[in-house]
């Protein structure tokens, strides 16, 4: 697919710069066997706009977290560019990046992990004003307070250790050291995926109120097609590095038009009894292959069920099917996924 066709039209004005641009990002890994590449994101390009949820899902290994990464400077892409408000990432100085990252914020899915044991909730919290400096002790902790009260901790907790609170407790101390650098965007990688599921939904609708009262953007990463649905704006669909498909959310879950998007719906949970289904799950077959060695054409093929013999020669192009609705398939149509 050539990188000229991998350009996303959002469903904001054209006029309207994106808060975030991504044209044709790469990111590979070398790795030790004989100079093979970990080809992890393989070329793609799309834009967020400010106050929009973009949701990202796909399988484990289909480069949804190195994406997510890259996005907020912790990984440097191979090829291919990521402004931020217009501004190339790859044209700024250390200092100038360290100062432009702290408006470009992420959540990180295992809650313990991203807190130091040995730290206070409290400290835990100071930490990102005190390496951008500018405040006074009084202030850092005054803002820090303020924030985690944001998210529903009390003050009572700042004195506190990490291992003395919950999990859901933990990704709210996480949310609100995000708060504190007022950032415009935050990536949200998994977020709940390590939470109860009686918690998830309150940290959802927690992000949520973020976003209405302070103008928040979020990228939603996730693999859960629920808080995809109960999030999103728009989502895009990745597989082995690349998208297949991207759109509004509800046309998406509702109409897909790739054959792997439409998988993933079918193997969403429905809390009725097999006699009551309406829908069979599609199975599909394998494994997802190695992003050492991606199979040629439609990187799909290798388990799609409709796949024919153009699919293993050509790649093919990414085509807007529907108003903002784009698929990178063959076969696919304004009625759906091929067959």
């Amino acid at each position: 697919m050539p990188s000229d066709s991998r350009s996303i039209d959002a469903t904001q004005d054209a006029a309207s710069e994106p808060l975030l641009s991504v044209r044709d990002l790469k990111l590979y890994f070398p790795t030790r066997d004989q100079g093979a590449t970990v080809k992890a994101i393989d070329g793609v390009s799309f834009d967020v706009f400010a106050g929009e949820t973009f949701g990202i899902i796909g399988e484990s290994g289909s480069g949804k977290t190195t994406l997510g990464r890259a996005l907020v400077s912790l990984l440097k892409p191979t090829a291919g560019t990521i402004r931020h408000a217009g501004t190339d990432l790859a044209t700024l100085s250390a200092a100038q990046l360290r100062q432009e990252r702290r408006h470009y914020q992420i959540v990180f899915q295992d809650p313990s992990a991203a807190l130091n044991p040995r730290q206070t909730i409290l400290d835990s919290v100071c930490e990102p004003l005190e390496i951008q400096g500018g405040l006074t002790r009084v202030e850092r902790e005054r803002r820090a307070l303020e924030a985690l009260s944001r998210v529903g901790i009390a003050a009572e907790y700042a004195r506190r250790y990490p291992h003395m609170l919950s999990g859901g407790q933990k990704q709210r101390v996480n949310i609100a050291r995000v708060l504190t650098l007022r950032p415009r965007l935050i990536v949200c990688d998994e977020v709940v995926a390590a939470l109860d599921v009686s918690i998830r939904g309150d940290v959802l609708n927690l992000f949520a109120e973020l976003q209405r009262d302070f103008g928040l953007t979020y990228v939603f990463i996730t693999h859960d097609l629920s808080v995809v649905a109960h999030v999103s704006d728009r989502v895009a669909v990745t597989y082995l590095g690349r998208f297949v498909e991207l759109g509004p959310t509800q046309a998406v879950s509702e109409r897909p038009m790739h054959p792997y998007t439409e998988a993933l719906m079918s193997a969403e949970p429905i809390p009725l009894p097999a006699s009551m289904r309406t829908h069979k799950r599609i199975v599909l077959e394998g494994e997802i292959p190695s992003p050492i060695d991606p199979p040629s054409g439609c990187r799909f093929r290798t388990r799609c069920p409709h796949a024919q013999a153009l699919c293993e020669q050509e790649e093919p192009a990414w085509r807007e099917l529907r108003p903002s609705h784009w698929v990178a398939c063959h076969f696919a149509s304004t009625q759906g996924p091929p067959g």
